[in-house]
């Protein structure tokens, strides 16, 4: 009894693999299972629909400090052209204004930037993944 080769068509597609994934994916149930956020310039998700996992705590103090972090840095970016003033050698115990606006500003970013945080996580916690 002969055994029948099998047919090596590999010209169509299956329709089980992707060759390029692309957006799309996401409106099937695709997402992203993640315990820290990558971060777009603007501070938002750089994930598929993410859902948290692990420990909460752990989750919203990581998200917490990464967007404080990034919120501050983007405050001193918009700032760098603003200068200090003169540079004639004397100097105070005040603080200087520009440098205490500034930090009022970075200290106002960071609050809004841990508000996002926790709301982020609180949205999308899903457990520890178990």
């Amino acid at each position: 009894m002969a055994i029948p080769q099998k047919k090596d068509d590999t010209s169509a597609p299956s329709g089980v693999l992707q060759e390029k994934p692309d957006a799309k994916a996401a409106e099937h149930g695709d997402h992203d299972r993640i315990v820290m956020a990558s971060r777009k310039p603007d501070g938002s998700m750089d994930q598929i629909n993410a859902e948290f996992i692990g420990d909460k705590d752990t989750a919203l103090a990581a998200a917490k400090e990464q967007l404080a972090v990034q919120a501050v840095s983007a405050v001193d970016v918009a700032a760098r052209g603003v200068s200090a003033g003169p540079d004639d050698g004397t100097g105070s115990s005040e603080p200087d204004a520009d440098v205490k606006a500034l930090k009022e500003a970075q200290n106002a970013a960071a609050k809004k930037a841990e508000a996002q945080a926790e709301r982020e996580v609180n949205e999308r916690h899903r457990g520890l993944g178990d």
